[in-house]
């Protein structure tokens, strides 16, 4: 019944038994803190981070100013953007763990010039587990003319997130690592005042009432309405144990591992103990090893699955901290790394 009525009426009303895929917008938006028009639904951070990248409308010789801790689908956007339009493109070199948010703060502040135009950074990095203080770094960059852009991927769903507050001018996110929306489901956030900032999309509103909105760049075509009802499913679920309550139980088991693994010997954990500076993760390296000598054994030997770090020239492995892992499994984890951190030659 469900798949024949989604023939007849894809985006219509479904029947009272089943949930509509349009309900998923307002859950979104709303946990977002944004408005109607300035989200669209894609399939993950790396598709939204191109829709901005080939998107802007820059000149050629405008910087794109970002980061060593980038993921690969929020820095080949960039590079390709280099590639076709020969915008400078330029890292900053992020290292030690911070101290604090304005030590952060005043790394991109010093590397902005008056050539930059964009600023691409993630709200939690995907190596170190540094949550950067974008709200901080979107006012700085605003009084400077630069335009924001923050990869949100590890970030929607196991911290809070409020758009309006954050500032920035456009966020992008994989919504199935911590909202647990179906897989190939993520969201682009593009705020009302950046919307001529950006060409583009399926289609274009025309008339003298027309406006800009982010729906353009959505692509409503046939297709599946499964992943937008799982969406919406998912916001729900996510709702009924509450953000705070999420984001404190996995910020209380990293701080955990954190300290625990701090007192294997040879083990360096990379992320900040301030729980103001990091999330539900936490990247560790230990001497001498590189990511796949960490986490070849401990897929191998132990049954654990981890990340593994390739940007920024780190080595070492990711573990996250999700709402469905107890201690007794990270209990098990710090006794693989202490086995294979003592072994290690």
């Amino acid at each position: 019944d469900m798949i024949s009525h989604q023939e007849i009426d894809p985006w219509g009303a479904m029947p009272n038994r089943w949930p509509s895929p349009n309900e998923a917008r307002q859950k979104t938006t709303d946990l977002l803190n944004c408005s109607l028009s300035e989200l669209a639904f894609t399939r993950n951070s790396t598709e939204s981070m191109n829709i901005i990248a080939m998107g802007l409308n820059l000149n050629s010789d405008d910087e794109i100013l970002t980061t060593t801790h980038e993921h690969h689908g929020g820095w080949s956007c960039w590079q390709n953007r280099h590639d076709q339009f020969g915008n400078p493109l330029r890292k900053i070199d992020l290292h030690d763990p911070p101290e604090d948010e304005d030590e952060i703060l005043e790394i991109f502040r010093q590397a902005i010039r008056p050539e930059t135009r964009i600023l691409s950074l993630c709200h939690v990095t995907c190596t170190t587990v540094w949550r950067l203080p974008v709200k901080k770094i979107c006012r700085m960059a605003r009084k400077q003319g630069v335009i924001t852009v923050v990869d949100g991927a590890q970030s929607v769903g196991m911290i809070g997130v409020d758009l309006k507050d954050i500032g920035c001018d456009f966020y992008a996110s994989s919504t199935h690592k911590w909202l647990f929306t179906p897989k190939g489901t993520g969201i682009l956030y593009i705020h009302e005042g950046a919307e001529d900032k950006i060409s583009g999309g399926y289609h274009v509103p025309r008339g003298r009432e027309a406006r800009l909105t982010a729906a353009r760049f959505e692509n409503h075509a046939s297709q599946s309405a499964a992943p937008m009802v799982g969406f919406g499913v998912a916001v729900d679920f996510h709702n009924a144990i509450g953000t705070t309550l999420v984001a404190n139980r996995g910020a209380t088991m990293a701080a955990y591992l954190k300290k625990k693994l701090m007192e294997i010997p040879g083990v360096r954990v990379l992320t900040p103990m301030s729980r103001k500076l990091s999330a539900s993760m936490v990247s560790l390296a230990i001497g001498g090893m590189t990511s796949n000598d960490i986490g070849h054994p401990l897929r191998q030997r132990y049954n654990i699955e981890t990340r593994g770090l390739h940007e920024g020239a780190y080595h070492g492995v990711r573990v996250s901290c999700a709402m469905h892992n107890t201690y007794e499994e990270l209990d098990i984890l710090i006794s693989a790394i202490g086995e294979i951190a003592e072994d290690r030659v």
